[in-house]
């Protein structure tokens, strides 16, 4: 159970332990990362950590929590928007899409703090389990679980099962992208911008569209 911190939105000195501690378990992970080193790095003793988010792990979930909840926001705020749009019909699947995945790129091209939560999410599954279940469980489940139940609708051709898969593909895709390592402009011979979301989305959008309209898997 993920354990309730203090008030710390308003607060520069908390927001600042949060912006260093989401860098440092980024680059580095929850056990490589120590409440010394987010300490020495801030510039503060150690106890006002605790002060403010009790240890470790609690700095850790409040890190994630910051971010994640703007992301299921806007992913439910879109998704919303698309239902009204066409009442009781089922929503356009490029809409779908689009309301699941532009969020989270969106964050990670605005600032360096954005790009350093999308790093942070993709290697959450190498966190410690406790932390990460208990996480995933919170923050993704309703909102992906929505978003399912919303394909059911818009492919009524396709497995629960292949809906799911393909969805993980999407979540996969799009934080590889939203990382910007640099390969695309490898690739392409300079001719794409991994953090040009212009250029990006449309694509994103056009190979993911495909892939849920492909066939239903065979058994």
């Amino acid at each position: 159970m993920i354990k309730k911190i203090r008030p710390h939105s308003n607060n520069t000195t908390a927001a600042r332990l949060l912006d260093i501690a989401e860098v440092l378990f980024s680059e580095h992970g929850y056990a490589m990362t120590t409440v010394r080193d987010i300490a020495t790095r801030a510039k503060v003793n150690q106890a006002l950590i605790n002060y403010h988010f009790q240890n470790k792990k609690g700095l850790f979930n409040a890190v994630f929590e910051r971010r994640a909840s703007i992301i299921l926001a806007e992913r439910n705020m879109l998704l919303n928007e698309a239902k009204a749009k066409v009442k009781n019909k089922a929503i356009p699947l490029r809409n779908l899409i689009y309301a699941f995945i532009y969020p989270p790129l969106r964050m990670a091209s605005e600032d360096k703090g954005g790009k350093s939560f999308v790093k942070l999410q993709a290697r959450l599954h190498n966190e410690p389990k406790n932390i990460e279940s208990a996480l995933r469980s919170k923050l993704y489940d309703a909102t992906s679980l929505r978003f399912v139940e919303e394909l059911k609708i818009t492919l009524p051709k396709l497995s629960e099962e292949s809906i799911a898969w393909r969805l993980i593909f999407v979540m996969g895709l799009y934080l590889y992208v939203a990382s910007n390592t640099g390969r695309i402009e490898v690739i392409s011979k300079g001719r794409c911008k991994g953090g040009n979301l212009a250029q990006a989305i449309p694509e994103i959008l056009d190979f993911c569209e495909q892939g849920f309209l492909a066939p239903p898997t065979q058994p």
